[in-house]
């Protein structure tokens, strides 16, 4: 099955946007974690993109890490890994979560 385009909402910034979508059921497509596919987050079934879709994705692939202090209270320096990810409708940098190597303390935003 080919994607079609629908609508998402980015919960952060109150706004909708465009988005792959199932043809089946309108849910949104993801990208497969195990190979290049992608795939339905309703149905599971695989779905193919078109090339402006795979151009979509493409922009808003990677994710960043720095090293912050903890603010948990163990006093560490520059030892809590901070995930930055993009925001699929604006495309800046967010932070999706993240995890201090010296107490442990971890975070999912």
């Amino acid at each position: 099955m080919i994607a079609k385009w629908g609508i998402d909402y980015d919960s952060r910034n109150d706004m909708c946007y465009p988005h792959p979508c199932c043809p089946k059921c309108g849910e949104i497509v993801l990208k497969n974690r195990n190979d290049d596919g992608y795939h339905c987050i309703s149905c599971g079934i695989p779905i193919e993109l078109e090339p402006d879709m795979e151009k979509w994705f493409k922009k808003r692939e990677g994710k960043k890490v720095r090293l912050e202090d903890c603010w948990n209270g163990c006093g560490g320096k520059k030892c809590v890994e901070v995930v930055y990810v993009r925001n699929k409708h604006t495309l800046k940098w967010q932070c999706a979560g993240g995890k201090c190597r010296k107490c442990g303390m971890h975070f999912i935003v």
